[in-house]
């Protein structure tokens, strides 16, 4: 137990060093969603280590109708700082005799069904960074889902984290926002196909390099969070 708990700490620290906001660790075992890896690749890695960083309120402010060109260069610039510090956090972590697997913070590997490697996501919720909201984002009890997560698997013994309750509530800011009327009263009424129609509609018209839109992210905001779920 003395192992994990420092292991937990020197990393912890190292991201907060790099700028990361949260830093978590799952019971990568007990993650039951779709994964885009060979089991060859994740044989072992029993833990997910989970890191979030926080989005600009200043330039989610600016998003109206959809994403600003702002937004986009500020999206690609955390997932870029998520991916500098997986890549380096990894290396540190092979050098203490370990191994480890940084999955890239935002890289579509199914076209079809929009799915990445992993649902970086559920394992934040895994991590206790929050939980999923009717959104279909996670939902940070402090920031709301103004934060962007990515993950490195690994064998290195490390304290993990607990969930979070369901802490929406009432709160319907991500419903009343979505221009393609795609969330409901919970997570499970989410549609995929209305939120992606919209995306699409967005990256195609607009020339985004990824299909992102930013306006339940906006609307999610910690003032929201607060004032629905008491914290």
């Amino acid at each position: 137990m003395k192992d994990k708990e420092k292991n937990f700490h020197w990393l912890r620290e190292y991201s907060e060093k790099r700028g990361i906001s949260f830093f978590g660790v799952a019971d990568f075992t007990r993650y039951n969603r779709v994964i885009n890896i060979s089991k060859k690749e994740i044989e072992g890695l029993i833990y997910a280590i989970s890191l979030g960083i926080r989005l600009s309120e200043g330039v989610l402010a600016g998003i109206k109708d959809g994403p600003t060109e702002l937004y986009v260069h500020h999206y690609q610039q955390a997932n870029s700082i998520l991916d500098s510090t997986v890549f380096f956090m990894a290396d540190l972590i092979q050098k203490t005799g370990y191994h480890s697997l940084p999955i890239p913070a935002s890289l579509t590997v199914n076209k079809e069904k929009q799915e990445a490697h992993l649902s970086h996501k559920h394992i934040a919720v895994l991590a206790g960074h929050g939980w999923i909201g009717k959104n279909n984002l996670v939902v940070n009890p402090i920031f709301g889902s103004q934060v962007r997560y990515v993950t490195i698997l690994t064998d290195l013994p490390l304290s993990t984290g607990n969930q979070l309750e369901y802490g929406c509530e009432e709160c319907r800011a991500c419903l009343e926002a979505c221009p393609a009327e795609a969330l409901g009263e919970s997570p499970e009424e989410y549609n995929f196909n209305r939120c992606f129609q919209k995306l699409d509609s967005f990256y195609l018209k607009k020339g985004l390099p990824a299909h992102i839109c930013g306006i339940c992210v906006r609307a999610c905001s910690r003032n929201q969070v607060q004032l629905f779920s008491g914290r």
